[in-house]
């Protein structure tokens, strides 16, 4: 979504909602965030902690293992979810009707 990075930038936060959002079944470890992003354990785990607190993501246990997942109960993860979808509705709507104008012009 080239149009919300625009708009935030290109922060740890916004990128690891992305991952999640992107594919809600998605689940990983800190490690494994910090593969996908390319950001250290550090930084990856304070993104983490803070979108734990808010509810967004939610940490499960799996065997031994602790894994991430997307909160799709919490009230701020079915709000962001819906204000992904309408930039991403937008932003198909953009492309659509320029392809649109393109094929005139031609």
């Amino acid at each position: 979504m080239k149009v919300l990075r625009s708009i935030l930038g290109k922060s740890v936060h916004l990128q690891i909602i992305l991952l999640y959002y992107n594919d809600r079944n998605f689940f990983t470890n800190i490690t494994g965030l910090t593969e996908k992003t390319g950001k250290s354990h550090v930084t990856v785990r304070k993104v983490v902690a803070d979108l734990l607190k808010v509810n967004i993501l939610k940490e499960t246990d799996i065997g031994t293992s602790r894994v991430i997942r997307l909160d799709e109960d919490g009230p701020y993860t079915k709000a962001l979810i819906e204000f992904l979808d309408k930039i991403k509705n937008i932003e198909n709507d953009m492309r659509f009707k320029t392809l649109i104008k393109d094929r005139r012009l031609k």
